[in-house]
């Protein structure tokens, strides 16, 4: 695995973390106390869409700064102290202080609440993201090897996700809770760019060329890489999402009025 599957997981993850904390906190209410600058969205408003995406922007200047009280991080910038791909053999990936610019730009491009069957239907489009970071990578994709550590700078354009979650509900101690149980993720990225320094123990040429490699060969790269991108964050979606929705009851997170 590559740092490029690296910075596809980067994106990836920043696009469905807006998803989570705009949704979910758009709907939650009580047991961990809301603040008042959160509306709150009934499941039986017939414009349940329209009002989450009125909460969303409300909460953009806050997801910008981050809600401390919520344990939201800042989107501007977002800083992650590591991420790390291994899948064994040759497909290893580590990201240390990463820094990421560009996701408080996001634009939510649709939203669908079907809560009968409890299935969530959302687009989110980026326009640019940008990448900071240490790297540590021992990896081949398609037949090119990249093998270094060092600083890394990416850039990507026109992030585009695409997610379908599907929930149960769920008994616990006398109440009902809302479980995420599957997730179906279309991602796209128009273009990007990526500039690893000290490949192959500072070999100039061999840097060059895989840095060549890895920029000139992007769609080639991108349809390799898609379905490990999706299958990999949809676990991490998976397990955020429940991480949230369990503190709360199905009636806290989904009031009638």
């Amino acid at each position: 695995m590559s740092i490029l599957f690296q910075t596809n997981i980067l994106n990836s993850f920043i696009i469905f973390y807006i998803i989570i904390a705009t949704v979910e906190l758009s709907h939650s209410a009580s047991k961990h106390k809301i603040p008042s600058y959160i509306k709150i969205c009934k499941r039986n408003d017939p414009h349940v869409e329209e009002c989450i995406l009125n909460s969303v922007e409300q909460l953009r200047p806050r997801l910008v700064n981050g809600i401390p009280e919520l344990d939201v991080p800042a989107l501007e910038p977002l800083t992650l102290p590591e991420v790390v791909v291994s899948r064994g053999g040759n497909f290893r990936a580590v990201g240390t202080n990463v820094i990421v610019r560009g996701a408080s730009n996001f634009k939510v491009t649709k939203l669908k609440v079907d809560l009968k069957k409890n299935i969530f239907y959302i687009g989110i489009e980026i326009p640019h993201l940008t990448f900071d970071a240490q790297y540590d990578v021992n990896a081949r994709i398609l037949v090119v090897p990249v093998k270094g550590k060092g600083p890394i700078k990416a850039n990507a354009t026109d992030v585009v996700g695409d997610v379908v979650l599907k929930a149960r509900k769920v008994k616990r101690e006398g109440e009902t809770y809302i479980e995420f149980k599957s997730i179906d993720i279309d991602l796209k990225i128009e273009n990007y760019s990526v500039r690893l320094e000290n490949l192959f123990n500072g070999d100039k040429a061999l840097g060059d060329a895989v840095n060549v490699a890895l920029n000139e060969n992007k769609k080639d790269f991108m349809k390799a890489l898609k379905p490990i991108v999706e299958k990999v964050v949809g676990e991490i979606v998976l397990d955020i999402a429940n991480k949230i929705t369990k503190n709360f009851t199905y009636d806290e997170l989904f009031p009638k009025e």
